[in-house]
């Protein structure tokens, strides 16, 4: 990844003074608020705050390899004619309940190789389903199958190198899931519940506590191509955000520190929608001494802790709630210029089948100097957060830094996805070329400057934690994977190319944006334009 060396610089200096083991000031010593845990992942001038980066890979495997427990293979995925990723997504429906029926093992093999298989062998690093910060692969994907053909009921973990699942519980039902669920009927019907996770220190080594964003993040980018694929092969798919932590990581036999279930999928057939689903109510665990929490010295560690949802009564009473969840709610951009600019939503979006996409899709390795047609923006955008029901969470939304769009002036936009009718219009913030700028605030890596456009996820934070607690922020990551995901999808339909620039310095890309960097913040960037 090619950046401008004076920036680079920059940001090396500052990784270094972290390696030397300065002192951790205390304002990146958080306690569990969406705000801080926020902070406490930034990059800055002065390198990644709150913790020490190391600059060497970590010396974990992409893979748990699970020495001396037997394999079972799956059969090869099937690869037939699907349904169109636009239309697959918006027919998606998130209501959706379970037939009761058995999965066939061939499905289950194919879904499982979309979610994060292997799309291309290679003599170095084979290619993957979805993108990961620095092909370092901290998600596993692990499976609770109740029925099943071909495989006995209970927990697996899916082996992506050898395409097997790898039993390791076998006690484990999808009873055990619905019971850490908030609404434990939404499981009722269902085949299967596909849990994932992530080894934070794959991440740690290199990207230190930021190495937590990107974790979140690459769960969206894997849970979205779950969810996609599963419409195409006709099951339905819940992807509940609220559930009991230890209990899944329990159910899995790992620990909920060093690994964590960070999002849950269930699927099965399709059947008739029940209604509401019966509540069970879950509240943050908090922690009265976050201090004695095994590696505590880590902000994300202590968040994540401190954020793990439990049963009402089960809360340390030593703590007060979230301060967080008082926050009003955060005003709209103040610096408009002119009215929205509307484009209309066309017709005639690319008709390439999922399955396909998924596994054609590529970081771009280079953007070409020539423009982005309209009709490309428009549908990408659409697909990205122009189909509310597609969403996880309301609080994240789009800003588009364009610098080459057909019939689109140079500058910074907001996208509109209140609802669909509403999704095709921009709203115009500043004008003129912001590639400089941009570049600059993105550690000088010129991809974001070279695309078309550079598509920012905001998240609103104070929203999300009134609504939601400290917890929210974990949410509103996997909202902005996904989103993310979907303009990679949408890119690679449309013979265009994309590309993740997460690394940026987070104060400066908000003020960029003329975001104030407390209520609402930047969270993910993904370029975008013709390149290959």
């Amino acid at each position: 990844m090619r950046t401008h060396r004076r920036g680079f610089l920059r940001f090396a200096a500052g990784a270094a003074i972290a390696f030397l083991g300065r002192p951790v000031p205390a304002w990146a010593a958080p306690d569990a608020t969406a705000l801080e845990i926020h902070r406490a992942t930034r990059n800055t001038r002065l390198g990644a705050i709150g913790s020490r980066l190391r600059a060497r890979r970590a010396a974990l495997l992409p893979r748990k390899p699970y020495p001396g427990v037997g394999r079972q293979a799956l059969p090869a995925p099937d690869w037939v004619d699907g349904t169109g990723l636009f239309d697959v997504a918006r027919a998606w429906n998130p209501d959706v309940a379970f037939a009761g029926a058995s999965l066939p093992l061939e499905q289950l093999s194919t879904l499982l190789a979309l979610t994060n298989g292997i799309t291309q062998p290679g003599p170095r690093l084979p290619l993957r389903a979805a993108p990961s910060a620095g092909a370092l692969y901290a998600g596993e994907v692990y499976v609770v199958a109740e029925r099943v053909k071909g495989i006995a009921p209970g927990a697996y973990s899916y082996s992506v190198m050898e395409h097997a699942l790898v039993p390791v519980n076998a006690d484990a039902r999808l009873a055990d899931v619905a019971a850490a669920l908030e609404r434990p009927s939404e499981v009722e019907g269902a085949a299967a519940a596909i849990l994932l996770t992530n080894v934070f220190a794959r991440y740690r080594g290199r990207y230190a506590n930021r190495g937590y964003r990107y974790a979140l993040i690459d769960s969206g980018h894997i849970g979205e191509n779950l969810r996609l694929a599963a419409a195409e092969s006709g099951l339905g798919e819940r992807a509940p955000l609220r559930w009991e932590d230890d209990q899944l990581n329990g159910l899995l036999r790992i620990d909920g520190r060093a690994e964590a279930v960070c999002d849950v999928h269930l699927i099965g057939k399709a059947g008739a929608a029940r209604g509401t689903a019966t509540a069970v109510p879950l509240v943050e665990r908090q922690v009265a001494n976050p201090e004695a929490i095994p590696g505590a010295g880590n902000a994300p560690v202590r968040y994540h802790e401190a954020t793990k949802l439990v049963a009402i009564g089960e809360v340390e009473p030593a703590r007060t709630p979230n301060p967080s969840a008082s926050q009003t709610s955060a005003p709209s951009p103040s610096s408009k210029i002119g009215a929205a600019k509307q484009i209309d939503r066309l017709a005639g979006a690319p008709a390439v089948p999922v399955h396909a996409v998924i596994r054609q899709r590529r970081s771009a390795r280079h953007f070409e100097p020539t423009s982005l047609p309209r009709d490309t923006l428009l549908h990408v955008l659409h697909l990205a957060r122009g189909l509310p029901a597609l969403h996880r969470t309301r609080f994240v939304e789009l800003f588009a830094v364009v610098h080459r769009v057909a019939g689109l002036s140079p500058g910074l936009y907001r996208h509109a996805s209140t609802s669909e009718s509403d999704s095709g219009r921009l709203e115009p913030l500043r004008t003129g070329s912001l590639a400089a700028q941009l570049v600059d605030a993105d550690l000088g890596q010129t991809k974001s400057g070279e695309a078309a456009v550079a598509l920012i996820a905001v998240a609103n934070l104070a929203d999300a934690s009134a609504a939601g607690g400290a917890r929210s922020y974990r949410d509103v990551l996997l909202d902005a994977g996904a989103t993310a995901q979907r303009i990679y999808l949408g890119a690679e339909a449309s013979g265009v190319a994309a590309r993740n620039l997460a690394a940026y310095y987070d104060d400066e890309l908000d003020a960029l944006l003329g975001l104030d960097g407390e209520r609402r913040v930047a969270v993910h960037l993904t370029a975008l334009g013709p390149g290959d």
